[in-house]
């Protein structure tokens, strides 16, 4: 498929700007957009303050205008462990709650450089634990909790679904990974091909790893990496793609090893596109249904 125009000219207008891997962290969070959603609606928000294993840490609950008790997605965000938080993606917690008609806990966890690897990752599980633990009184269904994340978010998603099975709970009912990073380790025909022009670029990949990995050998660690994982036992999984982006490949192995496994995959690339359209509905038709997708899909299973 060729680029979409939508997506050809975004591209022509972003080439305009300094590459963001030369920028520093604090730099790269000032400047750093995270959605083109425009959209506003009305939901319900409840802000919690978690005691954390690293300090207080915020999870946001929307919940849309139905009766509960609800299922809950619990949304792990992108940013490639360095940029974003749950303010930054609130325009696209609210879309996905309000498509789905569930509950959407939106996780902050920090960023690296400050904090780098595992602590992203235990944040995220102790959220999970804490949603778990909590739900008759937050009024969600502790029986149907999805985990959910995009691009560094879906890597954490996909991580803490291993972690919950390992543990012994939380129980996950669903997975949903959008645009997912599954593997520091290794080269793909995607990265290599998508390297640069294309938005997500190599050299940006290159400068996430290079604050959030302490060492070379967290490429290899399974909580760093989930397609190094145990596959096996896994909750059901929505996996999302994107033609033109560079973590497409290592998106599309990861549910074909999760097949392999045992485990139910919905495979979807939309063709044409590029990272983080899902977040820029504003300027992407098909960001649109990336929503509705997720919807059909949780309907028939939550």
């Amino acid at each position: 498929m060729t680029l979409h125009e939508q997506v050809r000219q975004f591209l022509s207008q972003a080439a305009q700007f300094d590459p963001v891997h030369t920028l520093t962290p604090d730099k790269f969070r000032e400047v750093a957009v995270a959605t083109a959603i425009s959209e506003t609606y009305e939901l319900q928000t409840d802000d919690y303050r978690l005691a954390g294993p690293h300090g207080e840490q915020l999870v946001r609950i929307y919940r849309p205008n139905q009766a509960g008790p609800l299922p809950v997605i619990v949304f792990f965000h992108g940013g490639g462990f360095v940029i974003n938080d749950v303010e930054a993606i609130d325009p696209m917690c609210r879309k996905l709650a309000a498509i789905t008609g569930l509950a959407v806990a939106s996780v902050d966890y920090r960023k690296a450089p400050e904090f780098k690897f595992p602590v992203p990752v235990e944040e995220s599980m102790f959220a999970l634990k804490w949603i778990y633990e909590r739900a008759p009184e937050l009024d969600l269904v502790r029986e149907k909790i999805v985990v959910a994340g995009e691009s560094a978010g879906g890597n954490l998603a996909a991580v803490v679904s291993q972690l919950a099975r390992d543990q012994g709970g939380p129980a996950i009912a669903y997975q949903v990974l959008i645009c997912p990073l599954t593997d520091w380790s290794n080269h793909y025909e995607s990265k290599a091909r998508y390297y640069a022009g294309y938005f997500l670029e190599k050299a940006t990949l290159d400068y996430f790893a290079g604050h959030y990995l302490r060492h070379e050998r967290d490429r290899l660690d399974p909580i760093a990496s989930p397609m190094l994982g145990n596959l096996a036992g896994l909750p059901p999984a929505l996996i999302i793609t994107a033609e033109y982006d560079p973590l497409r490949d290592e998106g599309e192995q990861y549910g074909h090893k999760l097949v392999e496994h045992g485990v139910q995959v919905t495979l979807k690339r939309y063709n044409g596109m590029i990272h983080l359209f899902y977040a820029m509905t504003d300027l992407f038709d098909d960001g649109e249904d990336v929503y509705q997708t997720i919807h059909r899909q949780l309907r028939s299973i939550i």
